[in-house]
């Protein structure tokens, strides 16, 4: 019998419910406001009372007027790193306040919805090493298709399939085995050891190109225009937003879209300082619905990705290596190339959401931010070798390059800024009471800490909403996801600069010449995240 393993951390379809209700209304918004109250509260009332000891050291004076150049020296080069970060925050809001109906799919579609509909062919692909852990998680994301296919085993089974391609024998025929007789077709591939691309293209694009060769060669053929939606190991695509995701592709002319990701699965599992990091990019994921629909990929992520089959056997995954070093960000590489072959109306965005797990170390969480800004440095430096990227018009190769360099070096300058905020904000914080009881001047003019206020209001609401979208998913009373969400706004000054700091050194790194990569997967499991070794690599 084919069960759906830890589907239980899903919350079932009552949280299913209540997340949709709770996205359409206000209270992440409403909660920031009453946290940010309690937060200003609290400041002013201890340093108002700090007031009532009435010192009387005689350099009081002196040491409060170079409290105030300290203040102001620290806070001009603050306003500056604040300033680069927060313009990229009122695009967060501008796409979450003003676009949000496009951000995913609210509108339920059920299997007669999808029968009045030509249908596309579906294949779910997902890309293994066969490393420990992996097994199990893949199998949760397959049982959640398979639990899809067997409302209608008929129509379903007709176009929906999932393909597995793996390093590990031994966990192929497991899959094989274990899905042989089900409405759901899934076939498991082998990468061979001994496979080589012709541009010597290593690590997971390896692997992905490998199907791709199959697929050129007939395998696994189906007539009829074919999608492939790419999953990572642990990703969930719910029956309800697979639905969504099919009656959309039925009626898209786009070749390649992707769609929002969510944090849920395992998440209590997993450090609080991790789940703090994942708490930023679900909303984060509303840029990337601006980029997809304008076409111009500054980012790309592999799962959720969905792309028209011909367009990818077309196209393929022999990306080749650089310098001779592999890319270690196939997937932004893989979207560079899309973008030259098919221009920017080959993109769009699906808004079918799909759930997968925060990193369960911190260790584990760097080197995936590590690598993350490493290969989009790859993806950048490739780009300006190549001739279709010469040839394009001056203004769209610019704003394709700065938009990039832009977001990394946000990424990366939330390190510094990160620092100098917890460093200077006791002093900005003495100095601005200071201000209201009369007591001396303000640390900067009234605009520039109106917009140093602003963009801590905007962080903090970028955290609650992220971490309101993660949670609600958990099957857990809503006092405990409350205080979860508390839990991850009080560390996510600590996370913020622990996963920040590994993209400022992977910038710095990569200034500096240092640029031999190491690709080692996330571990998927608890067990296989505290086995790995990760000295081995470097």
């Amino acid at each position: 019998m084919i069960t759906t393993g830890k589907a239980h951390h899903l919350g079932g379809s009552v949280a299913y419910r209540n997340h949709l209700v709770s996205e359409r209304g206000h209270r992440p918004i409403l909660l920031l406001v009453f946290f940010e109250y309690i937060v200003f509260g609290f400041y002013a009332t201890l340093w108002w009372r700090s007031s009532d000891l009435h010192l009387s050291v005689p350099t009081i004076a002196d040491e409060h007027a170079r409290l105030l150049t300290l203040v102001r020296f620290g806070g001009w080069f603050l306003i500056a790193g604040l300033t680069i970060i927060g313009v990229r925050m009122l695009s967060y809001y501008r796409s979450f306040i003003f676009h949000s109906d496009r951000y995913r799919q609210l509108v339920e579609v059920d299997t007669a919805m999808l029968k009045m509909k030509a249908v596309p062919k579906i294949k779910i692909q997902i890309t293994t090493r066969g490393s420990d852990g992996s097994t199990e998680v893949i199998r949760r994301g397959i049982d959640h298709v398979l639990s899809l296919a067997t409302e209608d085993p008929a129509f379903y089974g007709s176009f929906l399939s999932v393909e597995v391609v793996t390093e590990s024998t031994e966990q192929a025929e497991l899959f094989n085995d274990r899905y042989a007789g089900t409405p759901l077709s899934v076939d498991a591939l082998v990468l061979p050891a001994s496979y080589v691309t012709p541009n010597g293209t290593q690590l997971k694009a390896r692997a992905l190109h490998y199907v791709v060769e199959q697929r050129r060669r007939g395998w696994n053929h189906r007539p009829g225009r074919t999608f492939v939606v790419h999953y990572d190991e642990e990703s969930v695509l719910e029956p309800g937003e697979l639905r969504k995701l099919i009656a959309l592709l039925a009626d898209t002319d786009k070749k390649i879209l992707e769609g929002p990701i969510y944090y849920p699965l395992e998440y209590l599992e997993t450090s609080i300082l991790c789940r703090a990091m994942e708490a930023i990019r679900p909303l984060a994921c509303y840029e990337c619905r601006h980029v997809m629909e304008h076409g111009v990929p500054l980012h790309l992520h592999g799962s959720n990705l969905v792309i028209e089959e011909e367009f990818e056997n077309d196209l393929g995954w022999d990306i080749g290596h650089l310098d001779g070093q592999p890319f270690i960000a196939e997937d932004y590489v893989f979207g560079l190339n899309a973008f030259l072959a098919g221009g920017p109306q080959a993109f769009g965005w699906h808004g079918s959401v799909m759930l997968e797990q925060p990193p369960f170390s911190v260790r584990s969480a760097r080197k995936q931010r590590h690598r993350w800004i490493v290969g989009v440095l790859q993806g950048m430096a490739m780009l300006g070798r190549m001739a279709e990227f010469r040839e394009l018009d001056w203004r769209l190769r610019q704003r394709l390059i700065w938009g990039t360099r832009y977001r990394v070096a946000c990424f990366a300058l939330s390190a510094p800024v990160g620092a100098l905020s917890l460093a200077l904000m006791p002093l900005f914080l003495t100095q601005t009471v200071r201000t209201l009881q009369g007591r001396g001047p303000a640390p900067l003019p009234a605009p520039v800490m109106a917009w140093i206020a602003l963009v801590g209001v905007m962080w903090l609401g970028t955290l609650l909403i992220g971490a309101w979208y993660n949670v609600a998913y958990l099957d857990r009373p809503r006092s405990e996801k409350l205080a979860e969400i508390g839990r991850c706004l009080l560390i996510a000054p600590v996370a913020g600069l622990l996963e920040s700091t590994a993209g400022f050194a992977a910038v710095i790194e990569w200034l500096l010449g240092q640029r031999q990569v190491h690709w080692q997967p996330t571990p998927k499991t608890k067990a296989a995240d505290s086995a790995v070794d990760w000295a081995a690599g470097r």
